[in-house]
This record gives structure tokens, C-alpha cells and sequence, in this order.
């Protein structure tokens, strides 16, 4: 059960990884996500993915080991907003 579990997360994983690679075809900003940012558009995802429901600087909290390399709510907010899609498919 837990080589399925294994195998679960790294295709999630892969999932993510190929959608922040190919993330300009799914936003609508040809310039968001260009620059090299702490928050890039796999960890901005992949954040929230994991939420549990709790206040988003908690969840922030919750997802960097190290104080040094945690943003602020208005800079995860700021990168999430960019994810808005393109609707005009």
C-alpha cells in the first residue's frame, strides 16, 4: 500500500511539474511567472494543493521549514493570482 501511495505523490508530482512547465498556456498574463521567484508557479500549485483549511499564513507556516525562504501572505497571494485561467480557448 504504500509503494501505491509512493507512486501517487510522484505522479501528482509530475502532474504539476509538467503544468508549471507549460504555464503559459494556462494563464491569461503572458508575463507571470518569467522572473525567477522564490514562489515559482510548481510550488505556488503545489501549495495550494495541500491546504487543510487553516489561516493562509499558518498554511505558509506549515510549508517552509526554514523562516528564511517563507514569503508573505500578500506575496502568495500576489503569485496565486496569477494562476487566474485563460478563458478565451
Amino acid at each position: 500500500m504504500k509503494s501505491l501511495h509512493t507512486n501517487i505523490l510522484k505522479r501528482l508530482d509530475s502532474i504539476i511539474n509538467n503544468t508549471a512547465d507549460n504555464i503559459h498556456d494556462f494563464i491569461s498574463d503572458p508575463h507571470a511567472f518569467t522572473r525567477k521567484r522564490k514562489l515559482d508557479a510548481f510550488t505556488t500549485i503545489k501549495i495550494i494543493l495541500n491546504m487543510q483549511g487553516n489561516s493562509l499564513a499558518k498554511e505558509l507556516f506549515d510549508c517552509f521549514d526554514d523562516n528564511e525562504k517563507m514569503m508573505t501572505v500578500s506575496a502568495f497571494v500576489q503569485q496565486k493570482s496569477k494562476l487566474i485561467l485563460n478563458l478565451k480557448t
